[in-house]
C-alpha cells in the first residue's frame, strides 16, 4: 500500500493528480487572452510552490506569454547542458508576483476571462524587474492573525562564520541559548574542545540554516503561505500586504538589496548562447 502525501495542513492530497499531468497537454489558441490554472488542474509539484487555481500566467521571463499551454514545454527546454531557471509573473487578487521555479509548471490551464486578462495586464504595466541575476526566492509564513515572516532560501555565509550572531539576527534565541551553552561548557574543560565545539556548530548551523528557520517558524504557528521571487525583502513584503491588506509582516528582515537596473524583459546570458 502506498504511502499518502500530506500537506502542512494534515489533509491528504490526491495523487491522482500526477498521473493526468503525464497525459498530452491539451492546447488552444489563446487569442488576446491569458492563460488561468483550471480547475482541479493545480499539479502536486506547483501546489508545493503555493501557487494556486485561478492564478493567472502573465509572463515568463519578463515577456508576456500568449502562446498556448502546448509550447510552455518547449519554453522551459534547457539549452546547452545548464541548469535553468525561469521567472513567471503571475496576477492573484488584484496583485503580480514573481516566482523563480527550476522546473517546468505542469498544472493544467483554462482561459482567463476578458475581463480578467483586462485586469491583469493592467497591473502587469505598472510591474518592473530588476537585474535577473538578483532575483531568489522568498517563502513566507503567515500565522492565523495575519502576521507574516519572509524568509531568504539564500544562504547567509554568517550563519557559518558567527552562528551565535546569526542566531540573534533572526530572534531563534533557543537555539541561541543551547550554542551559547555549549560554548561556555567547553570552553570551561578545554580550550580545544571549544574550538572543535565551534567548527562542527559553524558547518551544521550552516548547512541546516533553512530547515531551521523554517522549523521555528512553524513552531510559532505559522504555515507556508506563498512563495515569492524578488531582489530584495522589502519589495517582497510590500507584494504580501498588497495581495491582503491584512497581512502584517513581523519585522523585517536585514540584509535589503537595491536593485541594480530596471527593464522590461528579462535577458539571460544562457539564452544568448548558441
Amino acid at each position: 500500500m502506498s504511502e499518502d502525501l500530506v500537506d502542512e495542513n494534515g489533509a491528504i492530497i490526491d495523487q491522482n493528480f500526477e498521473n493526468n499531468f503525464q497525459d498530452e497537454v491539451e492546447d488552444f489558441d489563446q487569442g488576446n487572452l491569458l492563460l488561468k490554472i483550471a480547475t482541479n488542474g493545480l499539479s502536486i509539484p506547483d501546489y508545493v510552490k503555493k501557487l494556486k487555481e485561478a492564478d493567472i500566467l502573465v509572463a515568463v521571463d519578463g515577456e508576456v506569454y500568449r502562446d498556448g499551454p502546448a509550447n510552455l514545454k518547449e519554453r522551459f527546454s534547457r539549452q546547452n547542458g545548464q541548469q535553468s531557471k525561469w521567472l513567471l509573473s503571475l496576477w492573484r487578487d488584484g496583485q503580480i508576483f514573481d516566482i523563480l521555479i527550476t522546473m517546468p509548471i505542469e498544472s493544467r490551464f483554462g482561459l482567463a476571462t476578458e475581463e480578467e486578462t483586462e485586469w491583469a495586464m493592467e497591473e502587469y504595466n505598472k510591474h518592473v524587474y530588476g537585474d535577473f541575476d538578483s532575483y531568489e526566492n522568498y517563502e513566507i509564513y503567515k500565522d492565523v492573525n495575519g502576521i507574516c515572516d519572509v524568509l531568504s532560501m539564500e544562504k547567509d555565509v554568517l550563519a557559518g562564520l558567527l552562528p551565535a550572531l546569526w542566531l540573534l539576527k533572526y530572534r531563534l534565541y533557543p537555539p541561541l541559548g543551547a550554542v551559547l551553552i555549549s560554548y561556555g561548557v567547553s570552553y570551561s574543560i578545554n580550550f580545544l574542545l571549544f574550538i572543535i565545539t565551534y567548527i562542527v556548530l559553524s558547518r551544521f548551523i550552516y548547512v541546516s540554516q533553512n530547515n531551521i528557520m523554517r522549523s521555528f517558524t512553524l513552531f510559532a504557528n505559522k504555515k507556508h503561505y506563498m512563495t515569492i521571487a524578488g531582489t530584495n525583502e522589502r519589495d517582497v513584503s510590500v507584494i504580501v500586504k498588497n495581495i491582503d491588506p491584512n497581512n502584517k509582516i513581523r519585522f523585517e528582515r536585514h540584509a535589503v538589496k537595491k536593485p541594480k537596473v530596471v527593464h522590461k524583459v528579462i535577458v539571460k546570458d544562457n539564452r544568448s548562447k548558441t
